[in-house]
């Protein structure tokens, strides 16, 4: 082989590239956790774990308190036999005046104690005790003389006086029954002071007026006369 040939091969050998290696496999890599993916940490020793859910317990209305044993009022057989007598002109005054008629009946007990002839101290008179001015007053409202030893004219007056006066206090028979027994007047300076406890007087009269209701209708008032005397 002559030395240029020699030279050639030399030459072709250096040029000669080697193949390109290969690159590694790639390692796949394991994705860090998100915060959202992240298990939550336990409570460290220090840290108390966080307290249960409790639903609310439902509201319960409180137990109302029971109403005190009603006593009836104690009216004797003629104190009953005179009530029964005049149950036609309570049953009329109710109707005409728009009242319950064993609120009438009521009153007349606690007045007079169904004694047409009654007369107090102050010169009240008659079945529902008006006072000579009140009873003028009624009979000149209701167009007729004043009569008050007159039951039909009594329980007609005494009732048209309560119906103005539960109008007037807007239908609150506490305050009617306070000024039939003490005077409008007296009712009206007791609002304006501010007051709020009623003299004791016209308390046990107005818890006297509500328990002779409930007697006279659980005795079956206002009705014949052959009503049952209880």
């Amino acid at each position: 082989m002559g030395p240029r040939l020699l030279a050639l091969l030399l030459a072709l050998s250096a040029c000669r590239t080697e193949p390109p290696r290969a690159a590694p496999p790639a390692v796949a890599r394991a994705a860090s956790p998100t915060p959202e993916d992240a298990p939550p940490e336990p409570p460290t020793a220090d840290e108390p774990p966080a307290p249960a859910k409790v639903d609310p317990a439902p509201d319960v209305a409180p137990t109302p308190e029971p109403e005190p044993p009603f006593t009836p009022i104690e009216l004797t057989e003629d104190q009953r036999t005179k009530a029964r007598r005049v149950q036609p002109l309570v049953a009329a005054a109710a109707r005409d005046h728009g009242l319950d008629p064993n609120l009438i009946n009521a009153i007349i007990w606690n007045e007079s104690k169904f004694n047409p002839r009654a007369r107090n101290r102050s010169g009240a008179r008659g079945l529902m005790q008006l006072m000579p001015g009140t009873a003028k007053a009624m009979a000149r409202r209701l167009r007729r003389p004043s009569r008050p030893y007159d039951p039909e004219f009594s329980v007609q007056a005494g009732a048209a006086l309560l119906s103005i006066l539960l109008a007037k206090f807007d239908g609150d028979l506490d305050l009617a029954l306070f000024a039939y027994t003490r005077g409008d007047g007296r009712v009206r300076g007791w609002l304006a002071a501010g007051e709020t406890e009623m003299p004791k007087g016209v308390v046990a009269f107005i818890e006297r007026v509500r328990r002779a209701m409930r007697t006279f209708a659980a005795l079956g008032f206002p009705g014949s006369p052959e009503a049952p005397a209880g």
